[in-house]
């Protein structure tokens, strides 16, 4: 049974220099850390200094591998618990003047007694997360294995290094005294400290000024016995064996963690900018099975400005155009806001007519039957290919039919639009489509449901992005469809120009097109119709690209002129015009 990150996330395929991995990871913890706190926190990887928590925002490293994965959640778990029940400004206070003036504490130990005041706190916040939330009980074992549970910490709690009562010994012997290994008598009120770091005692602490008292006690306990290290011999440094040298390290990092002071692989801003891109709350990052062994990441977002827009989009012409279209095409449908009733005297069942009632020799049927006859509710998707290869003529007249199918949409009853736009992009190199590192994207661009026709004037900076991920977008937008039924059609709307294709192995011409075949199956079995228009120009009408198309989306499938596109508008026409129910 898959435990910890790899219960949620593909970790095949682990690399923490794709920006795409490293947005899932974002998310991922992101999403822990909003259930934890209930706060809205956000989680961002480092980028310079130490890393910690500032009370506001949460680090985390980009040093991601497959065994520390879980070991990073736990951490930033830990830094979100800090937000969530640590007083900072308090703490901030304790550190300055109220250490000396409440608790007449030097302030040489300050820094000292800080780092006991952090270590109780650690405790009485851990505890509470691992008591309360024992859903992220993992990743807390995972994150204390590997800060303070190791075979160097074990061994030399049992030897006779750090028995010399200085505040190096007594902060390795505290930091560890949970360790089945600990011994209490190796240095002098180490027991007395234990009592104060029972289960029962950290449960009953509130507050971060419990945490202080404590850490407090504890100072007020061990200051008596420290001693000033003989550091040097001769006037020289003492040398330091490799297991001394081993351990005082790992003490070194023990505290650092607890003082939260530890290091963390940072990312470039610019790889920053482009992860948090991916993991903002409006893109979805899905790995695409192909099979049992092969998956692609893929991404489905409503941010499709950020993918499919741009200084080279000049479509203003297009999009007039099809608001003009749709003005005509909306007056042509116009039939669908009325309601045709009959009347039908004379029944032997149905609704009373009262008003043959006083003349009713009661040989007579009195009543009547109203039959309606109105237009089915449709939703139609209309899925645009914007590969590369879709730019210039092509993707004017794309526009203009969409537009002018959606604004009419958004002025007749029981007929909704949708409409997506696919392609792929390197996530390294933003909107290049020369890489081989392809990755699909499916952007929702606009819904007749929530948008106003106002929306569709940003199609005006419309352009193409990638290649064609044919079989990969359409499934998503399958699964995401509203379901048909005897009151409602659902028509998938697909315009293309090109055979689909990324670059990449898993994803080839001949793949890619059997793959798209059988999506379009699925489409039949939920009984969801597809319209499929290849949009060719002189330049690119060959025999094996029709014969491909209509091998992927058979027979009614139409391949047609650049110039006679507006074919498809036509089409829906007919067809919102042609679906009738009765009710009675």
């Amino acid at each position: 049974m898959n435990k910890g990150a790899a219960y949620w996330m593909d970790l095949k395929y682990f690399d923490d220099e794709d920006p795409i991995f490293l947005a899932q990871v974002q998310r991922g913890i992101t999403n822990f850390v909003k259930i934890l706190t209930g706060k809205d926190i956000p989680v961002e990887y480092a980028t310079s200094g130490d890393s910690m928590t500032d009370g506001e925002i949460v680090y985390i490293a980009s040093n991601l591998k497959e065994d520390t994965i879980d070991y990073t959640v736990g951490l930033a778990l830990h830094e979100a618990s800090h937000v969530l029940l640590t007083d900072f400004e308090y703490l901030n206070k304790e550190k300055g003047t109220v250490l000396k003036r409440v608790h007449n504490i030097p302030e040489e130990d300050h820094d000292n007694v800080f780092t006991l005041i952090n270590f109780v706190e650690d405790k009485r916040i851990d505890n509470f997360v691992y008591s309360t939330a024992p859903g992220y009980q993992f990743y807390y074992e995972q994150l204390y294995r590997k800060s303070f549970y190791n075979e160097i910490v074990d061994e030399n709690l049992q030897n006779d290094i750090f028995r010399t009562p200085s505040w190096d010994s007594y902060f390795f012997r505290i930091i560890n005294i949970f360790n089945r290994n600990s011994n209490l008598d190796a240095l002098p009120g180490l027991r007395e400290v234990r009592d104060l770091l029972t289960f029962n005692r950290i449960r009953s602490m509130q507050s971060t000024r419990d945490a202080v008292e404590v850490a407090v006690k504890i100072y007020n306990i061990i200051k008596p016995h420290i001693q000033d290290e003989e550091e040097k011999e001769d006037g020289e440094d003492k040398p330091l064996n490799n297991q001394e040298y081993k351990t005082r390290e790992q003490v070194e990092r023990q505290k650092n963690f607890i003082n939260s002071q530890y290091r963390k692989k940072r990312v470039h801003k610019k790889v920053k900018e482009q992860v948090n891109k991916l993991a903002n709350s409006d893109t979805k990052i899905n790995n695409y099975p192909l099979s049992k062994t092969t998956s692609i990441p893929t991404l489905i977002t409503k941010n499709w400005e950020e993918y499919f827009t741009g200084p080279f989009g000049h479509n203003e012409e297009s999009v007039n155009k099809g608001l003009f279209l749709g003005k005509q095409l909306l007056k042509k449908l116009k039939a669908r806001n009325t309601v045709k009733k009959d009347i039908f005297e004379n029944q032997k069942k149905g609704k009373l007519n009262s008003s043959k009632l006083y003349q009713a020799p009661f040989n007579e049927n009195l009543f009547y039957r109203i039959e309606k006859e109105d237009y089915k509710n449709v939703f139609i998707h209309i899925s645009l290919d914007l590969s590369g290869s879709m730019r210039g003529e092509k993707l004017a007249q794309t526009i203009q039919t969409a537009v002018a199918i959606a604004y009419a949409a958004c002025n007749i009853k029981g007929f909704d639009v949708e409409i997506s736009l696919r392609g792929t992009i390197d996530p390294n190199k933003s909107k290049s489509m020369h890489s081989s590192n392809q990755v699909p994207i499916l952007a929702y661009a606009f819904s007749s449901k929530k948008d106003s026709t106002k929306k569709l004037e940003k199609f005006k900076k419309l352009t193409v992005c990638g290649m064609t991920p044919e079989g990969i977008c359409l499934d998503q937008i399958r699964k995401d469809l509203p379901s048909p039924s005897y009151y409602q059609e659902v028509y998938l709307v697909n315009i293309s120009d090109g055979l689909p294709n990324i670059s990449s192995a898993s994803y080839s011409f001949s793949t890619a097109i059997n793959h798209t075949a059988k999506v379009v199956n699925e489409y039949k079995k939920d009984n969801i119709g597809l319209l499929s228009y290849f949009i060719h120009d002189t330049w690119d009408k060959t025999q094996k690209s029709e014969s491909t198309f209509k091998k992927m989306y058979g027979k009614s499938a139409k391949y047609i002129d650049v110039n006679n596109v507006s074919l498809v508008a036509n089409t829906i026409n007919n067809l919102l015009l042609s679906n009738t129910i009765k009710s009675f």
